[in-house]
């Protein structure tokens, strides 16, 4: 994967937890960021994605793929 395709990746995500919970993206709490200060992917989408072994949230280190899946398996059910 690239550094773009991460970043697609995380805008998707985002838009796909606004759609599921209705709220501001200024609003909404990670259950898994480290801080309120932190860029999170699910609230600020691709400028959260940090490159490493693999492309991450820099909230929460989670990669980008896992949280978009979980996240679409959500919206399947």
């Amino acid at each position: 994967m690239t550094y773009t395709e991460a970043r697609v990746m995380a805008e998707e995500l985002k838009c796909l937890i606004h759609v599921r919970l209705r709220i501001a993206y200024s609003q909404l709490q990670c259950p898994r960021e480290k801080s309120d200060m932190t860029p999170c992917v699910a609230r600020d989408g691709s400028l959260a994605v940090a490159s490493g072994v693999s492309y991450v949230c820099v909230g929460c280190g989670e990669d980008i793929i896992k949280l978009l899946e979980e996240e679409r398996n959500k919206h399947a059910n």
